[in-house]
């Protein structure tokens, strides 16, 4: 802390704002008039008798776009005066806006105390934190502009930039002393840490290891003659003691002629030495060694101590080893691109045969016609479950499954599990409801894709072995000790039950509670395993209360975090009846021509308006020449693919300001497909072959906020 400018108050302050009247009212609230201000001050001390404060001489820059406003803080850092404070509006058009220009100056200058004025119009916070990481120096200030306000935060801010200057000098000098004292401390660790080793080897303890020893050691004088060497170095180099006694490195030609040049420099080299490697040939066979040396005193002559460890076999493991595991890693990389291209090659016509089916069973049918496509679609529905299980808990076996943390609604989540489950227990009769507790966190942090796969197994579950009476789901949340909340749902029915010897048994790969279940309810056993591994990773557990033929209850626990923009809702149950949605205007991208006239249909069906699109350059081309509520965007496709396509289309639309809901179709079901269909710009993803529920649940999302678009 030697630099003079640490003790002295730096009030310079950057002004970024497109409005001159801006500038003008923080030079008025900032400086005023510093003569008038001076003399009023002195007439107040000849008045008043009081010593009055002194004045704050804030100096003030103004910029009127972001670019300026960074170029301005750059010239001022390589004058060495720069700005403690920077005043930074929002909406600056054209060039960056206010958040960009955030972004850029603290790259160039992380110290810089930022306001960021609003109107609250412009960004929300939770906007704010997504584009500019929260940082202790960011501050809102909201418009209109209040005086006081405004000249507490330029005091503040200016004063908080000094002190942090100070803070990191200080912190500077501080461990430059520990670094000093640390080198102290090993400098004194090493002395007593030789004399340490002088006495040990000064035992007469030596001898008994020397000789009893399996790591080859010698022990040479100065002038590099073998005084003594042990068994284990006999063994290693095939050599006698009495021939090396009292020769020269060097000197013993077959020994010599069987090792490498790197054996001899290693042995002649005067010093310590740890861990140096060497090669040498022995009856044909290369081999590998590791030698340490040490200078030790014998009878105050000075010696040299030479500990050689053969490792060739090591190596060899070694080198096994990395061929076992780039081979590992060629199969792994195998077996994912195997998974993503089976899902994607069983998925696609498994789309066409239970849309079409859907379709065809809402059609005017024979009696056994209608028996027939049923049977039908009941087979295709269960091939899809066995598919989803296998890929599941293969991820899962193969540790690759890991849960995004991002926020969300409960409510949502919940609704959309029970949406799909409805029509299932509406066509057995059964009364059905969900109910979130009064006072639960509605706006969560976690995976809700993985919670909606875990309610729809249990949810499913408690439909497929309830033949009458009601299923239930009671969902709470409660808070926990370390600040997070505690998700606790419990799922009950009315159905078979489940004996008590079985209730351990289902929750393993494979099993179910009985073999007959298998054969009478369908299914891989896979189904509750999979949820049980999901909580394990999750850091929740599952438990079963059930009864043989009253009923179970399925209870399961889950940690997550509130959002920050979390709310307590009220209870109620999810409602299960839904308004008709608004036809929409629509964009289907896909090439697979089975999948493409499957959506034209479901979408016709719903009153929607369809414009079909082959590829993702057709996409963007009739994006520029019309307007959609909503684009269908498959993920493969030729000439230009979904990813290409959305960003082609979201760079548009950074121009002219508008957005289109984009939902990713993809027959994929590995990890990371979703995650890097969001990180694209989509706003929606459905995974092939699309349920229809699904998408109307998508299309009625889209069509509650959709303004109608024009017509393509």
């Amino acid at each position: 802390m030697n630099s003079p400018s640490l003790f002295e108050p730096n009030r310079r302050v950057l002004v970024i704002d497109d409005n001159q009247a801006i500038h003008d009212d923080m030079r008025k609230i900032l400086v005023g008039d510093l003569l008038a201000r001076e003399a009023l001050q002195d007439d107040e001390e000849i008045l008043f008798g009081v010593e009055t404060a002194p004045i704050t001489r804030f100096e003030i820059d103004s910029a009127y776009q972001g670019q300026e406003g960074l170029a301005k803080l750059e010239q001022a850092l390589a004058a060495g005066r720069p700005y403690a404070l920077a005043f930074v509006d929002v909406r600056m058009p054209p060039g960056w806006d206010g958040i960009e220009t955030v972004s850029r100056l603290w790259r160039v200058y992380p110290a810089l105390q930022i306001v960021i004025c609003t109107a609250y119009s412009d960004y929300s916070w939770n906007d704010i934190r997504r584009r500019v990481d929260p940082s202790e120096n960011l501050l809102i200030l909201k418009k209109p502009f209040d005086n006081i306000e405004v000249v507490q935060l330029a005091h503040s801010l200016t004063r908080k930039w000094l002190v942090s200057r100070q803070a990191e000098a200080k912190m500077a000098d501080l461990d430059g002393m520990v670094s000093e004292r640390t080198r102290q401390l090993q400098a004194a660790h090493e002395a007593i840490q030789g004399e340490f080793r002088e006495r040990a080897r000064a035992q007469e303890a030596f001898r008994v290891i020397f000789e009893s020893s399996t790591v080859s050691i010698a022990l040479l004088d100065r002038e590099d003659r073998y005084v003594d060497v042990n068994q284990a170095f006999e063994q290693q180099f095939d050599v006698e003691r009495p021939v090396l006694v009292g020769k020269k490195v060097g000197e013993y030609s077959e020994l010599c002629g069987r090792s490498a040049l790197s054996l001899r420099q290693s042995l002649q080299a005067w010093g310590d030495q740890d861990a140096r490697e060497f090669t040498h040939e022995l009856s044909g066979r290369r081999r590998t060694g590791l030698i340490w040396t040490r200078q030790v005193e014998i009878n105050r002559a000075p010696h040299r101590l030479c500990l050689l460890l053969d490792i060739t076999d090591r190596k060899e493991m070694e080198e096994d080893l990395k061929r076992a595991r780039r081979q590992a890693e060629a199969a792994a990389r195998a077996k994912s691109e195997f998974l993503a291209n089976m899902s994607h090659e069983i998925r696609t016509p498994m789309n066409g045969i239970l849309g079409f089916t859907n379709l065809v069973l809402e059609t005017p049918l024979a009696e056994d016609q209608r028996d027939h496509l049923e049977t039908v679609e009941s087979c295709a529905r269960s091939l899809l479950r066995i598919i989803n299980d296998i890929l599941d808990f293969s991820k899962i076996e193969a540790g690759k499954m890991e849960l995004e943390l991002a926020p969300f609604s409960l409510q949502d989540c919940v609704r959309g599990a029970a949406d799909v489950i409805v029509p299932a227990a509406l066509e057995k009769g059964l009364t059905f409801h969900c109910h979130i507790q009064d006072g639960s966190a509605d706006q969560l942090l976690g995976d809700s894709t993985r919670l909606r796969q875990i309610l729809l197994n249990l949810l499913g579950n408690a439909v497929k072995f309830t033949n009458g009476g009601s299923v239930t789901a009671d969902i709470a949340t409660a808070p926990l000790p370390d600040g997070r909340i505690e998700l606790q749902v419990a799922i009950r029915d009315t159905g078979i039950g489940i004996p008590a010897e079985k209730q351990k048994v289902i929750f393993e790969p494979f099993r179910q509670a009985e073999g007959y279940m298998t054969r009478k309810f369908g299914g891989t056993g896979l189904g509750l395993a999979i949820v049980t591994r999901l909580l394990e990773i999750a850091g929740g557990r599952i438990w079963v209360e059930s009864l043989e033929g009253a009923g179970s209850t399925f209870h399961f626990v889950m940690p997550m975090r509130q959002s920050d923009s979390g709310q307590l809702r009220p209870a109620r149950p999810v409602t299960l009846e839904t308004d008709a949605p608004k036809p929409l205007s629509v964009l289907v991208a896909e090439d697979n021509d089975v999948s493409r006239l499957l959506l034209v249909r479901l979408l016709n069906r719903g009153g929607h308006r369809v414009i079909e699109a082959r590829t993702g350059l057709e996409a963007v081309e009739w994006c520029q020449k019309a307007s959609f509520d909503a684009i269908l965007m498959d993920v493969q496709m030729p000439v230009m693919d979904g990813l290409q396509a959305t960003a082609e289309i979201r760079e548009r639309e950074r121009r002219t300001g508008e957005h289109t809901p984009i939902v990713a179709l993809t027959a994929h079901a590995i990890k990371g497909d979703r995650e890097r269909c969001l990180d694209a710009g989509m706003d929606e993803y459905l995974s092939k072959p699309v349920q229809r529920g699904d998408l109307a649940a998508v299309l009625r999302r889209l069509s509650l906020s959709a303004q109608p678009a024009a017509t393509a």
